[in-house]
């Protein structure tokens, strides 16, 4: 196949996803990464949407996690991403990917969303080393203007997120991993879109705590270390001493 082109944004979770995928499948790419909200104005031109991660191959324009892992198993069939469709956990890991990309991914977006509301500093340290072809110095002014326009687009609030519905949303990575859907020594897609997730919030301190302990937590050993970070008192004070 001919070598890809990967689009991303620094600290993105799915990004994250879909290069451990293309290195397990050992996929050549090589990496563009924008800058945090330029992909709604030069994605349509670079690659027909306005999200990342989105790859092209060729001629071949792929947006979204879900929709580049079923592709790259298409093309690259060794390993699988996505078990055979006669496997015990088919089904199970199909839809534990679904849930990490259609549910966990909001729910982790919004709490990073709330954060970036209250530290929006931090949004730099996300960066990293990312040649994004802008100058930092004009980017960080601009940084409490991402945040805002991040948490319109997600909806994220304080009352947004609650420590409730992370605990039921971690209760069942568990169980997913106690039943061997996930978890296991190589990753499927299910891990990867999980994981991105996990890791996301592993970032702020305010959340850490909650998930450090748990089964979930190790998801994230399938993704590199993450670049970046939030300081404690990212999230509202009466969310943060309930968060167990």
């Amino acid at each position: 196949m001919p070598r890809a082109k990967l689009y991303v944004i620094p600290g993105s979770g799915p990004c994250a996803c879909v290069e451990a995928a293309l290195a397990l499948k050992s996929v050549s790419y090589d990496r563009v990464v924008l800058a945090p909200l330029s992909q709604l104005v030069v994605g349509p031109l670079l690659y027909g949407g306005q999200t990342v991660p989105a790859i092209r191959i060729g001629d071949e324009r792929v947006v979204g996690s879900s929709a580049i892992m079923r592709r790259l198993d298409a093309l690259v069939s060794e390993p699988p991403l996505f078990p055979a469709a006669n496997s015990t956990t088919a089904a199970a890991v199909v839809e534990a990917e679904r849930w990490g990309n259609e549910v966990l991914q909001s729910v982790a977006r919004r709490i990073f969303n709330v954060a970036l509301l209250n530290q929006p500093a931090a949004g730099e340290t996300f960066l990293g080393d990312a040649n994004l072809h802008v100058p930092r110095a004009l980017l960080r002014p601009l940084q409490p203007l991402i945040a805002r326009v991040y948490a319109f687009r997600n909806k994220a609030r304080d009352q947004a997120v609650g420590p409730s519905d992370l605990s039921a949303h971690l209760d069942r990575i568990d169980a997913w991993i106690a039943a061997g859907v996930i978890g296991g020594e190589q990753p499927n897609a299910a891990d990867l879109q999980i994981a991105g997730s996990i890791r996301f919030l592993l970032a702020i301190a305010d959340v850490r705590p909650a998930i450090e302990t748990r089964p979930a937590a190790a998801l994230a050993r399938y993704l590199p270390p993450m670049v970046g970070g939030f300081g404690p008192g990212a999230l509202p004070e009466t969310w943060r001493p309930n968060i167990s």
